[in-house]
């Protein structure tokens, strides 16, 4: 990847540089300063370019990695734009970004095809090529032999598996590697060295154990060896790898919001909420007057939800229905649906456009919320859910947001179903394993466009 990325940072600078060359531009500025911009730019976007060598179609990936070239000419366009006094002729800049543009693009995805091909015969030549086997095809083996098997970019190739008996395929999924036998089957094959990769998987079930044999003659070959976890403790839950205090570990759940981290997240939080509050102190004064003019009852509506570590918290929303709406006569609580007559005429149009949210600002400000988080639910949901949902209770392991990951990927409105709980959840684990300060600031840009486009909400 760092290949690729100085390879696409000379095709960027080297385009600028010709065209220079071309014009007769002979300052520093031209032939030094705005080319090493470029190239810096182009590097630091295609050294992370992972799609590059991924099991995406050379299309797809050719497409993607087009897209990503416009990062680096608004970097052109803002180098060319700000320059010395002597040097801005506005004239001249469109012409010589226009030239460049032309040049550039053409070059990179060019740049990026012959990245792909190099690759792929890298990978594929015969001293790069490798053999992988499986010793034992539980859920994991299955997703990694058939991710192996459309990624041949990765010049890995899936001979098969090893098992006490054949695994069938399960409904819907693709046909599972080819059976090679049972584990002392593998030991002559691994003794002549056939095998580049293996994987060995790791289950429970007593009455499937490796033999020490087995593991000493791999010890003993030149493949290389990973260890692979099957458990009925994963279910759904992805596992990542994870380092503490020296120690290798496999991670099911854990984030990177603590620390220094947790500090600048919260000053984000106190510094974007209090202008929020500023700027739409005009907007929540209006909708506060015009619950209190249509209908009785109070301005805010108090909600008991679970915040961080699963604590009770106090959550502030404008009041979007009738006093009389609550609980049903069983004692349960409902949703909010689509033409719901407990919704007030102000509370609908509050509810589409999410005003009913602002005074959870107040919350963010008092720190029991956060901006970006998971979104809370009612206390009664939480319990029913926690109860279906594995790993359910997991996204209260940091703040809940105003707006979050899943909320900006269409999951909003009501969750009537499991199904679409476990979707939230899914999204919510990943924000929380996958936090970033970039990740914060790009969630609370989309929801901008969320809350006139999204249909969810009601």
């Amino acid at each position: 990847m760092a290949l690729a990325g100085l390879v696409c940072a000379l095709l960027n600078a080297g385009a600028f540089l010709i065209l220079s060359g071309f014009h007769g531009m002979t300052s520093p500025v031209f032939v030094s300063g705005v080319p090493a911009v470029l190239a810096a730019c182009a590097f630091y976007i295609y050294s992370r370019f992972t799609l590059l060598i991924s099991a995406r179609s050379m299309l797809w990936m050719l497409g993607r990695g087009g897209v990503r070239w416009f990062n680096v000419l608004f970097l052109c366009v803002a180098a060319l734009f700000f320059l010395p006094g002597e040097h801005n002729d506005p004239k001249w800049l469109r012409l010589m970004t226009l030239q460049w543009a032309a040049v550039a693009l053409p070059l990179q995805i060019i740049g990026l095809f012959c990245l792909r091909r190099v690759a792929y015969r890298l990978n594929n030549s015969p001293s790069s090529r490798r053999a992988a086997v499986f010793f034992g095809m539980g859920p994991e083996a299955r997703k990694l032999a058939m991710r192996l098997q459309r990624s041949p970019i990765l010049g890995i190739y899936v001979a098969g598996y090893y098992a006490d008996e054949p695994v069938t395929a399960r409904a819907g999924e693709p046909p599972v590697a080819k059976y090679l036998g049972r584990y002392p089957d593998a030991i002559p094959h691994i003794e002549a060295g056939q095998f580049g990769m293996a994987f060995v998987t790791l289950d429970d079930e007593k009455e499937k154990p490796l033999t020490a044999d087995l593991m000493n003659r791999l010890y003993d070959s030149t493949s290389a060896i990973y260890l692979m976890p099957e458990s009925p403790f994963l279910g759904e839950l992805s596992a990542s790898s994870a380092d503490i205090a020296g120690v290798p570990l496999l991670a099911l759940h854990e984030t990177h919001m603590v620390g220094l981290s947790r500090s600048i997240k919260r000053a984000m939080d106190l510094v974007i909420g209090g202008l929020m509050i500023i700027m739409l102190s005009p907007v929540m004064l209006a909708a506060a007057v015009a619950i209190k003019l249509t209908s009785p009852g109070p301005i805010i509506f108090r909600q008991q939800r679970y915040g961080e570590r699963g604590l009770p918290i106090t959550v502030f929303k404008f009041r979007s229905m009738t006093v009389s709406a609550g609980k049903e006569s069983d004692g349960t609580l409902r949703q909010a649906q689509v033409g719901d007559k407990r919704v007030t005429r102000v509370g609908r149009f509050l509810r589409k456009t999410s005003l009913d949210e602002l005074p959870q600002l107040f919350n963010v400000m008092t720190g029991s919320m956060s901006l970006v988080g998971p979104r809370p639910h009612a206390a009664e949901h939480n319990e029913m859910y926690r109860r279906l949902i594995r790993g359910y209770m997991l996204r209260h392991s940091v703040k809940p947001g105003i707006t979050g990951w899943a909320q900006i990927h269409g999951l909003r409105g009501e969750t009537d179903t499991p199904e679409k709980m476990q979707r939230r959840v899914k999204y919510d684990r990943y924000y929380i394993a996958n936090w970033t300060l970039q990740l914060d600031l790009k969630i609370l840009m989309r929801t901008v466009l969320v809350v006139f486009w999204d249909r969810n909400a009601y």
